[in-house]
């Protein structure tokens, strides 16, 4: 049974400090390959305008892979969580 994990989400250090857009699209690069390392696909993203926080819902084959990439993309700076978890669909 795969594992599905909403974050909430700023970019992180790195991402910050990039000056162009060639920067940001390698960057940004980075943190989608460390979650397909992990066996994550994502779902959906946006933003959540009223906090100031971008929203993402990715599948994982499990909690401890999404816990993986989540370590792992705060450790490059790429990602600042502000949380994550499991999500539960109410359909």
């Amino acid at each position: 049974m795969t594992y599905t994990s909403i974050s909430t989400l700023r970019p992180g250090a790195r991402l910050q400090e990039a000056k162009t857009q060639a920067e940001i699209e390698a960057l940004m690069a980075e943190a989608f390959s460390v979650i397909a390392a992990n066996g994550g696909e994502s779902v959906f993203a946006g933003a959540d305008l009223a906090r100031g926080v971008n929203v993402s819902l990715t599948t994982y084959p499990d909690a401890a892979s999404a816990a993986k990439s989540v370590t792992e993309l705060t450790a490059k700076q790429l990602i600042e969580f502000e949380s994550s978890g499991q999500f539960m669909s109410l359909e």
